[in-house]
């Protein structure tokens, strides 16, 4: 049931894709592998097939689906690829 709610999200949610030409070569494999994990995930694949392919556990691939979905609060708009972006900030430091 879980999954059916995630991909009704997926519809809803029109992520903008990302400039890969301005990550690194290790940010943008990094990158490129959080993407297929949630591409697969998204299709619902097992995770064990997922694990295999990738590397990433359940649980990282939720922590990233979370992070993906979640909104700007700034713009209102959900942070989508950009999440998955390695050491991208989501959120601005307050003191």
């Amino acid at each position: 049931m879980g999954n059916e709610k995630e991909k009704l999200l997926l519809e809803e949610y029109h992520w903008q894709e990302i400039d890969e030409t301005k990550l690194t070569m290790a940010e943008r494999c990094v990158y490129r592998n959080r993407r297929r994990a949630l591409e697969l995930f998204q299709n619902g694949s097992p995770p064990r097939d997922i694990f295999r392919i990738t590397g990433l556990t359940h649980g990282t691939i939720l922590r990233f689906w979370k992070r993906c979905c979640s909104q700007n609060p700034e713009t209102g708009v959900s942070y989508g690829y950009e999440g998955l972006i390695p050491r991208s900030k989501m959120k601005k430091f307050i003191r």
